[in-house]
């Protein structure tokens, strides 16, 4: 019920800050444009949280899932802009500068950046689950309200993908950290 209550906001949130396209190719909506950018953006920001973790981490299986992630989140990121551009909403992203739920931000990293071996992987396993869970949360809203099939399909594709991600985190990371 609360996951349920805080996608509700999100949504109010995200429809409330998203220019509307002057006229999108048929069969998007207001919420397909909010989940599209609010996923470019969360994407854009994991992607420094994720170079970080070959030099610090001290874990092996850690360096390797986020190795394998780098490059799916920027094939999952080329989905997202090529799908947003049929939109046609211009300009840039409103959710690229705010720190919502899940996105690391600008201190999540200066911190990780002092952290090495445990220290490291605790504080990362903990900022990645959040950003996994935030992806799989609006990727849901988007299957629900969005009006464009082949938004709905990618977002159906990432949910699936970031919940076995996240049971892979579980496991590279360890449950306790």
């Amino acid at each position: 019920m609360v996951r349920v209550f805080v996608f509700l906001l999100l949504s109010v949130l995200l429809l409330g800050c998203s220019p509307a396209p002057e006229q999108p190719e048929k069969g998007f909506n207001a919420t397909d444009v909010a989940w599209l950018q609010l996923a470019d953006a969360l994407h854009t920001r994991a992607l420094p949280l994720l170079g970080l973790v070959r030099g610090r981490s001290g874990s092996r299986a850690l360096a390797d899932l986020a190795a394998r992630l780098v490059r799916k989140h920027e094939n999952e990121r080329a989905r997202l802009r090529a799908l947003l551009a049929r939109t046609r909403v211009t300009g840039e992203n409103p959710h690229a500068q705010h720190d919502m739920p899940g996105m690391p931000t600008a201190g999540d990293l200066r911190t990780l950046t002092g952290l090495r071996d445990d220290a490291f992987d605790r504080r990362f396993v903990a900022l990645f689950r959040a950003y996994l869970d935030q992806l799989v949360l609006v990727a849901k809203g988007e299957q629900s309200s969005g009006g464009a099939p082949e938004a709905r399909e990618l977002a159906a594709a990432m949910e699936r993908d970031h919940t076995a991600d996240l049971a892979e985190l579980e496991r590279a990371g360890g449950p306790g950290r």
